[in-house]
């Protein structure tokens, strides 16, 4: 495979036409134009996230929106070149249609259109593409996302009664097709500027590279807040919006931390070792201890991505999520889209399911999962998501063996685990060995992933007999025949307690609110209304 250093093919110009500025400081140090343009974007936004703050702490929606959407098409202009044609062709092309149908089916039109375009380009990369580089099939994915997520938030808003939308879907509900130009801007922004960043593996027995995605995703009314200056309210000791510097900055700073830990490990434990031939001379506890920790320092590089993107929308302003419920401090996670120790220590599967990629998940939930009925929901989901990352056979290996283990993952949980919470040493125990197995079954469904195609995906099913996937389906079958599941209505242990919990406090809130009302009538009738703090005190 040719370097990046060298001039791409004529096909790549349909996908990839980057500003070549920096194509001597590329060669210079040994480092390919595709991620010096992005590392130097980053490092950019981060900057100027900072600067987007301090600057137009005041300033008008128009003008928030159209800084932001400016310098983010110029940044994407930077990476891609004439190729942003696919995202204006995709982008522009579902606003037609958000203007234009009817609101009860704008989803279903702009999900046919967006996916049926990205598809499309990822067909033509599939069969005529033969270099890697940063392309804009990336971004044409976080993007597909992101459009989808609005016309989803259009028909909720627009299209259904309101008595059928679930919570979620009432909080994110749009009133009415965006502007132009905030369409632009959430399109757009350089805070959550979306990449694809093509990180080549250093062994020398392959040159497969793997992919990373940086956005992340968001949903329009939270950047419509951040445009109006209603994202993040004021601290009640300084009269200003809080400050997430303190919070980007550590963000940043562990990014860092995961490149340099990639950069030191990643030559000398690449995924290629799995199927190594002396490596799988040892045993299988051996080569499987191996396998994962190669599986490990390989997401590094999707940490680094990931956790500089949240940096970047936390120094501008943007994740804010509310206060801490123990410490009153605010937390900055709407665009958080990883969570690396719960990833790599979660106790079951599920929970390392829903902290890696966390908006991807987020976004099939509500664009998927929550509009398809019957018991298919989970498959569609899984589908979508392996159709929606390419055409590889390895994809849909990955996708469809983990709808599989999903659905086992949950089945043993009802039936097995509340046998295990009578006793600290058993749930300890039954925690160990669920953490332990979600190791295995994470590198067991990553392989396929990281090869994409279809003999090589087999070398793990083959090394394995496939036993893995027969447990799996044994469990999701025949486990609830012989250990019955524990009814709903008879939930123990933390999720009881739980429950208890959040009775009480609403049961509290509700108290509180009626005081409040009751103090407000009696004292409207005087001269003045009750003093803030006062109320902000009966709040707490």
């Amino acid at each position: 495979m040719s370097s990046l250093n060298e001039d791409v093919d004529e096909s790549n110009h349909i996908f990839y036409d980057p500003v070549t500025l920096l194509r001597p400081v590329s060669r210079a140090i040994s480092m390919n134009l595709d991620q010096l343009n992005f590392v130097t974007v980053l490092l950019l936004s981060f900057g100027l996230g900072y600067w987007f703050r301090v600057q137009f702490c005041d300033a008008s929606r128009t003008t928030r929106a159209a800084v932001t959407t400016s310098v983010g098409l110029i940044f994407t202009y930077f990476c891609y070149g004439n190729a942003i044609a696919h995202l204006f062709i995709n982008g522009f092309g579902s606003y037609l249609l958000m203007v234009s149908v009817p609101p009860q089916h704008v989803h279903k039109s702009v999900f046919a259109f967006a996916m049926g375009y990205l598809v499309l380009i990822h067909s033509y990369r599939w069969m005529y593409q033969k270099t890697y580089c940063l392309d804009v099939t990336g971004s044409m994915m976080v993007a597909v996302g992101k459009i989808t997520l609005l016309a989803s938030a259009i028909t909720d808003g627009m299209g259904r009664d309101p008595k059928a939308l679930n919570s979620g879907q009432k909080r994110d509900a749009v009133k009415e097709v965006p502007s132009l130009l905030d369409f632009a801007s959430y399109m757009f922004n350089f805070q959550v500027f979306y990449e694809n960043l093509w990180l080549r593996s250093s062994s020398a027995t392959t040159d497969h590279s793997g992919t990373v995605i940086v956005g992340p995703m968001n949903h329009y009314s939270t950047w419509s807040a951040f445009l109006e200056l209603k994202h993040v309210p004021k601290n009640e000791k300084t009269g200003k919006p809080y400050d997430p510097t303190s919070t980007a900055m550590k963000k940043f700073e562990a990014a860092i931390a995961f490149s340099v830990v990639y950069t030191i490990l990643g030559s000398y434990l690449p995924m290629s070792l799995t199927n190594d031939p002396s490596i799988n001379e040892y045993n299988l506890l051996i080569w499987w201890l191996i396998t994962v920790a190669a599986s490990t320092v390989h997401r590094l590089p999707y940490y680094f991505a990931w956790t500089i993107s949240d940096s970047i929308c936390n120094i501008s302003g943007f994740g804010y999520d509310g206060l801490a419920d123990e410490t009153l401090e605010p937390k900055w996670s709407r665009t958080t889209n990883v969570k690396p120790l719960l990833v790599e220590f979660g106790q079951n599967y599920k929970e390392m399911v829903d902290n890696w990629n966390i908006w991807t998940v987020a976004w099939l939930r509500r664009v998927v999962y929550e509009r398809v009925e019957g018991p298919y929901r989970t498959l569609a989901v899984y589908v979508t998501g392996a159709a929606w990352h390419g055409l590889a056979v390895g994809y849909y290996f990955s996708f469809l063996t983990s709808a599989l283990f999903t659905l086992s993952a949950a089945t043993f949980r009802r039936c097995m685990r509340h046998r295990f919470l009578g006793n600290s040493m058993h749930k300890l125990m039954y925690d160990i060995f669920g953490m332990l197995v979600s190791k295995f079954a994470i590198g067991y469904i990553h392989w396929p992933f990281y090869v994409m195609h279809f003999w090589p995906s087999l070398f793990m099913y083959r090394k394995l007999l496939m036993i893995p996937h027969f447990i799996a389906l044994f469990i999701y079958l025949y486990l609830p025949q012989i250990f019955s599941p524990q009814p709903k209505s008879k939930i123990t242990g933390p999720n009881a307690s739980a429950t208890s919990v959040n009775t009480d406090r609403v049961s509290r809130v509700i108290q509180t609110k009626k005081l409040i009302s009751e103090i407000s009538q009696r004292s409207s009738s005087r001269t003045s209304a009750i003093d803030v703090s006062t109320r902000t005190a009966l709040e707490k």
